[in-house]
């Protein structure tokens, strides 16, 4: 696919991701399991969500609000139950030849149990050797050092200053925001790395 074309073709993707798979998202797939999600404390707390209670019709509209070409919206399922369990945002900046990606693990017994980095396996293959970018980014809290400290054990750069401070829906304070990067030779080298083949091993067989 060339990003030297004027738009983007749309997007309906389909990725096997271990004991998940990733796919885009379908209007039916708005729910107010999903709008619970981000008013829960814990992603209120490590993304900087709004505390508001959000609807059912609320997820509807920001699904509407993806175009599926540069602003792409997946959804995270579980394999053998279908049950939805998170999403991930991915904008694509074809000049700049990057993307930024945002991940949500909505369901708790799902956090920290493999689903961010098998849906990132395949998602990143497709970043880098089918849309040809060179770097993905993502933004996090610096408070959320859970998620800086595993993005860096897989290999994504932290960068060495901090970006401009955004306010707290939650109380107005001012909090420190990170910027990580992959580059597609990072990620290439990842995947070769003992870690890394791990990994795709478990993630392969579990797809059976």
């Amino acid at each position: 696919m060339s990003l030297n074309a004027k738009r983007l073709p749309k997007q309906q993707l389909w990725f096997p991701a271990g004991p998940y798979f990733l796919r885009t998202v379908k209007r039916e797939d708005a729910s107010q399991r999903w709008a619970d999600w981000l008013s829960d404390p814990w992603t209120v707390h490590v993304l900087n969500t709004s505390p508001r209670a959000m609807t059912k019709l609320d997820i509807a509209d920001y699904i509407k609000s993806f175009d599926q070409r540069e602003r792409l919206l997946l959804g995270i399922f579980e394999k053998g139950s279908r049950s939805h369990v998170g999403f991930i945002r991915l904008d694509i900046n074809a000049a700049a030849s990057e993307g930024l990606v945002s991940a949500v693990i909505g369901e708790k017994d799902h956090r920290n149990a493999g689903a961010t980095v098998n849906t990132f396996i395949p998602l990143l293959r497709f970043v880098f050797d089918d849309l040809k970018l060179g770097r993905i980014r993502a933004f996090v809290l610096e408070r959320n050092q859970t998620t800086i400290q595993y993005l860096s054990k897989l290999g994504w750069m932290l960068d060495p200053e901090p970006e401009k401070p955004v306010q707290s829906h939650t109380d107005g304070s001012l909090l420190v925001l990170r910027r990580m990067s992959w580059d597609r030779p990072g990620f290439q080298a990842w995947l070769k790395s003992p870690i890394g083949q791990r990994i795709v091993k478990r993630m392969e067989a579990a797809q059976g």
